[in-house]
């Protein structure tokens, strides 16, 4: 198996502005060319007229690899830009994550705060029912000074709670 090199248009232009170079570079330099069974006469014009179109050739290919190489620049900027908008959109979405994260976190420390004040109130609650309850059942002056002492720490916390 032979793996087959496509040729495009810009390496054809360059292979035949080489040739034509060659050509040139022969007919320029001879004014008869001499085989065993025939013999070439060519008249300067012919040199010039191929030197013109070698030139144009070259001039062709030169454009053509100019081309080539904006196109390379273009594709490598378009893949540096493209790399930036990726670690960008990598980043805002590492950073909405980050967000979630730092809100979830932060709605558990309500709650759990909430839940504190509320086993607070619950125990402050039970407190004063507790001694209301004792005071009730018995009038003394130990129930009575535990009931102020809960009526005190209800008016101390009474906005806080």
């Amino acid at each position: 198996m032979t793996a087959e090199m496509p040729i495009d248009f810009q390496t054809f232009v360059a292979i035949f502005a080489t040739l034509l170079v060659f050509l040139t570079g022969v007919v320029l330099s001879y004014d008869t060319l001499e085989f065993t069974s025939y013999r070439i006469v060519l008249p300067q014009w012919v040199g010039l007229l191929l030197a013109a179109v070698t030139f144009f050739t070259v001039a062709v290919d030169q454009v053509l690899r100019g081309f080539i190489r904006v196109e390379e620049v273009q594709r490598r900027a378009e893949e540096v830009q493209r790399n930036a908008e990726e670690a960008e959109f990598r980043t805002r979405q590492a950073n909405f994550i980050a967000e979630e994260e730092q809100r979830r976190i932060q709605e558990r420390n309500r709650s759990a705060e909430e839940a504190e004040r509320a086993a607070r109130r619950a125990r402050i609650e039970a407190g004063c029912r507790a001694g209301q309850i004792r005071f009730q059942l018995e009038p003394s002056e130990k129930h009575r000074r535990q009931l102020a002492a809960v009526l005190a720490l209800l008016e101390e916390y009474y906005q806080t709670l």
